[in-house]
């Protein structure tokens, strides 16, 4: 569980920021302007090749990762700055703060210093490489579609996350709430 939820933190910490043309080419967009379903493959700390997949609902401003062969699932609410991790084994949903310090709404530049790199394709995408830091202040190079879609992420030159695949298809509201049967959990402070 803590190797599997460190993951859906590290692309969760990735994932979200901006969208569509660059604001002056200062920094990109870097929170999903549509809904979207993403495949991504991350490189693991022994080199394996990791599944993820994360959903957009631009609606709801709700983000779901479902990492390949775990047993959690991480649902992220922007508009309360909230985060459910649940646990299909145990069928319950833990209730915390959402990571992260801040949120670049759709539509809004992403905070911070960047630096527009160049363009590249991405899953047959196109994308704009931009330089920055991630959310531990290290630096990374982003790949950010014009719509806010997060394609790939390297640092050092080592692979951390890249789109396998991307469809921009509308998103049932009711993934991003956890199924019937759940028990929810609220840790005390």
């Amino acid at each position: 569980m803590r190797c599997g939820f460190r993951r859906l933190t590290v692309l969760a910490g990735l994932l979200l920021g901006a969208q569509t043309t660059y604001a002056a080419d200062t920094a990109p967009y870097v929170t999903p302007m549509h809904d979207a379903d993403i495949d991504y493959v991350m490189v693991g700390p022994n080199g394996q090749h990791l599944h993820q997949r994360m959903r957009w609902s631009s609606k709801l401003w709700r983000q779901r990762v479902d990492p390949e062969g775990a047993a959690t699932v991480m649902l992220t609410d922007y508009r309360t700055h909230r985060l459910m991790v649940l646990d299909t084994t145990a069928k319950s949903a833990t209730v915390t703060e959402a990571p992260g310090d801040s949120f670049s709404a759709p539509g809004t530049p992403a905070p911070g210093t960047w630096k527009q790199v160049g363009p590249a394709t991405i899953a047959g995408e196109a994308c704009m490489i931009w330089e920055s830091v991630d959310t531990n202040k290290l630096p990374t190079d982003f790949c950010y579609t014009t719509d806010g879609l997060l394609l790939g992420a390297t640092q050092g030159g080592r692979l951390v996350v890249q789109a396998a695949s991307v469809s921009r298809a509308g998103q049932a509201d009711d993934l991003f709430d956890p199924p019937e049967g759940y028990h929810r959990i609220d840790p005390k402070h």
